[in-house]
């Protein structure tokens, strides 16, 4: 609170300090509830950090909590220059024999007509159009008494383009008009039609690629077979699942093998994750309990304990395994997880989905039952937001009763302020008195 200068100016009596000191033992009860207020605002931001823990644990879990994170696999192919491969969760260990025969082709015309400028000619008359079709879709562009250029942009601008870009080449001849399909495959076919003349006589600079003794669509298509003998015909070069789960992205003609097999690495990478997550988590629970949330040592033994619990004790899963030790998961002497990547690699080879369903069996899976317990802290009602809101009731409660007291000692001030102002006229008045009577005195003995 501020202090009122004037004091004591009459009197000479230090009444600020008096007025301090009296104001400190006024402000106890109010300190004492600021003191309160600033606890229970770190238990606040406490039990934040503890969710953010619980959080980051059961995001880690998540990726060994679904089968579907155990159905990993990687795809390679024997010569990357003829296409790459890749696999999704539905693919199976194996090996396929793939020839690319042709991969697809952009339809590309060329006009067999030049001419001389592509900004100063007009071409046709006004109102002729062109319509372009892409496929089984079309468009329409007004082409009469428009120079090249403008052609290019018309084409190129129209709104409601199915898919095709027009470009201008110029050689010995003169400038011509390019058409190029912006997908690939005869599902992309080109084709022109003109309200009146002609002006470009477009052909297709695409060859016959299946013997058939001319070009058509179907030459625009990629040619792959499988085992030398099953054929596949795309309109594209990403191909999807000609083998089950597998994507092949085709790049040339070429013979190769496919090679389907678990993709071990990340399967080791997310138990590496999940025994991290869970280390984190032990460390800012003791963090946690040593400082911020002293008052919780209940809670956060519970949680820890059920923790611990399920990577300690047996799980019956049905399969080899029924200790996460087991499989590489170790708890350490400073209550550290760590893993053996030997040890899992092993247990990977001689019963997978052993270990797949240590995690994963919805009944007693680790990760299930743990993803539940993090839900009861975690969940929207849960016991840590019921914590949180519980703090939350009773700060708003003391920030309602410290506006109570600001309010009563700024009264209490107040009415010291009058008193000792008082007290001040007075002092300085019987002052003013006495060296009056001195002065009276010393005259009167002369």
């Amino acid at each position: 609170m501020p202090t009122v200068t004037s004091l004591g100016v009459g009197s000479g009596l230090d009444l600020n300090s008096l007025l301090s000191g009296l104001m400190a033992v006024e402000r106890q009860p109010l300190t004492a509830l600021q003191t309160k207020m600033t606890s229970v605002n770190s238990q606040v931001s406490a039990i934040g950090k503890l969710k953010s823990a619980l959080s980051t644990f059961q995001d880690a879990m998540a990726k060994l909590a679904r089968e579907s994170s155990f159905k990993v696999h990687s795809a390679t192919f024997s010569d990357e220059d003829v296409l790459t491969a890749s696999a999704s969760s539905s693919a199976a260990r194996g090996n396929c024999s793939v020839t690319v025969s042709r991969i697809a082709e952009y339809h590309r015309m060329a006009a067999g007509t030049t001419y001389a400028d592509t900004d100063t000619t007009a071409i046709g008359t006004g109102g002729d159009t062109m319509t372009i079709a892409v496929g089984s879709d079309a468009f329409t562009v007004d082409i009469g008494g428009k120079t090249l250029a403008e052609i290019r942009e018309a084409i190129n601008d129209a709104s409601d383009n199915t898919g095709v870009t027009a470009s201008i080449i110029h050689d010995d001849a003169g400038y011509r008009l390019l058409l190029a399909a912006e997908e690939t495959g005869s599902d992309n076919f080109v084709g022109t039609s003109f309200s009146g003349s002609d002006p470009f006589a477009l052909s297709s600079l695409n060859t016959d690629r299946n013997g058939s003794g001319s070009f058509t669509a179907a030459d625009l298509d990629a040619v792959l077979q499988l085992e030398g003998q099953f054929q596949i015909t795309s309109s594209n070069n990403t191909v999807t699942d000609p083998i089950q789960g597998v994507t092949l992205e085709l790049k040339a003609a070429g013979t190769g093998t496919v090679k389907v097999e678990r993709d071990e690495d990340t399967i080791e990478s997310n138990v590496k994750s999940f025994a991290e997550a869970a280390s984190a988590l032990f460390s800012s629970l003791d963090s946690l309990a040593a400082k911020d949330l002293k008052g919780y040592g209940s809670l956060l033994r519970g949680i820890e304990n059920q923790v611990r619990g399920m990577l300690t004790t047996s799980t019956s899963v049905g399969g080899s395994f029924s200790f996460v030790s087991e499989i590489g998961l170790q708890t350490q002497r400073d209550g550290s997880i760590t893993l053996d990547s030997d040890l899992l690699s092993e247990a990977l080879q001689s019963d997978f989905s052993g270990v797949a369903a240590l995690f994963t069996d919805g009944t007693n899976g680790i990760a299930v039952r743990l993803d539940a317990i993090m839900d009861e802290y975690l969940q929207s009602g849960g016991i840590l937001e019921s914590q949180t809101d519980n703090l939350n009731n009773q700060l708003s409660s003391m920030k309602d009763k410290e506006s109570r007291l600001e309010a009563r000692l700024e009264l209490i001030q107040n009415r010291y302020i009058k008193q000792f102002a008082a007290l001040d006229t007075l002092l300085s008045s019987l002052q003013t008195t006495s060296s009056f009577l001195t002065a009276q005195l010393a005259s009167t003995s002369r």
